[in-house]
């Protein structure tokens, strides 16, 4: 009997010792939260007591109501204006409707404010705003400019620039790529008619005619990646047919092999997406060691490029969405239900 209990107590020890431990993160966190059936969807934030606290609840309607202001686009067919509580609920959160970024204690946020049509199909995306929040709860609008929905990226803040897409007058699918100074307001555009654009290892990539470019942050040495092919942009048939992970990774789909690849930049080069049931937009791809750390119904998982083995790190009984991932510290910070989680691998 003795013997038993020695064995089944030398059995819990292991699991502590060698499982993955979950915490609740300690430091000060923003963070976004999807919506379900339990959690209401917004940007919260964790303190050092652990509380999953909102900062900005993402509870606006579309009241489908036609409103005679326009964005002067070319090919805009309707306008909806956005209100609260009426109407149908905006479920596309986990686009670029709603983003962040923390800049020490102000907050940059977008929400919606035209939902709009094209001639080339109904809602065709929506108008954002940007606005920067301080921790105090004070509110302010950031630029004049309106921000298209259907961008990998609407705004990155890099400094005290800000980068941004915004509608050239001309098509709902071909903006300006613009940069302003925080500080003193100027502004300058960088490019025209791009699809999108986003940010890895601090250059800015983007899309023109579903083409793939590279530029330094003062628009600079522009490089074309030619080892691609065609990317459709948010309103092309195929619009899933490129997406970018949490670290800037583009993932892209090759419709004459059928199947996903994603794009080295250091080595200019591209490989085969394994066959693994990811969610798009909610993985982690290191380049070194060829991992892919992605979310599915069962959990949190890892795969390993270099012995082509999936190893489940975390079972949850919801999808979790990943905040972000340290290779460095092998540390995870995920986002299940209303909670910021950590948790080692």
């Amino acid at each position: 009997m003795k013997k038993v209990t020695l064995i089944i107590v030398l059995f819990i020890v292991s699991l502590t010792i060698f499982a993955p431990t979950e915490i609740a993160a300690a430091t000060k966190e923003f963070y976004i939260v999807k919506d379900s059936d339990y959690v209401s969807s917004g940007i919260y934030f964790s303190d050092s007591n652990e509380q999953a606290n909102p900062l900005v609840m993402f509870n606006l309607y579309n009241t489908n109501n036609k409103v005679k202001q326009t964005l002067g686009l070319k090919d805009l067919t309707a306008q909806y204006k956005i209100a609260s509580n009426v109407g149908n609920p905006i479920h596309d959160y986990n686009s670029s409707i709603f983003t962040f970024q923390n800049e020490e204690s102000t907050v940059y946020f977008t929400l919606p404010v035209f939902r709009t049509e094209s001639l080339f199909g109904p809602a065709e995306g929506y108008a954002l705003n940007l606005y920067e929040m301080t921790e105090n709860g004070e509110k302010r609008l950031v630029i004049d400019d309106y921000i298209p929905s259907n961008t990998v990226t609407p705004f990155i803040i890099i400094g005290s620039n800000l980068f941004y897409v915004t509608y050239n007058k001309q098509s709902m699918s071909e903006y300006d790529f613009k940069v302003c100074d925080l500080k003193s307001k100027e502004q300058k555009t960088l490019q025209k008619s791009v699809d999108s654009f986003w940010l890895q290892d601090d250059v800015i990539y983007f899309t023109n005619d579903g083409m793939l470019y590279s530029m330094n942050q003062d628009g600079g040495d522009i490089k074309q990646f030619k080892s691609i092919d065609y990317l459709y942009n948010a309103l092309g048939f195929e619009a899933k047919s490129f997406g970018v992970t949490i670290n800037g990774v583009l993932i892209y789909y090759n419709g004459r092999v059928g199947s996903y690849y994603y794009l080295d930049t250091m080595r200019g080069k591209s490989y085969k997406f394994p066959k693994i049931n990811f969610y798009e937009g909610n993985q982690y791809i290191d380049y070194p060691s060829q991992s892919i750390i992605y979310t599915d119904k069962k959990g949190i998982k890892i795969y390993d490029g270099k012995t082509k083995k999936t190893v489940l790190i975390k079972k949850t009984k919801t999808i979790p969405y990943i905040h972000q991932v340290n290779m460095e510290s092998r540390k995870i910070q995920y986002v299940n239900g209303s909670h910021l989680y950590e948790i080692g691998f």
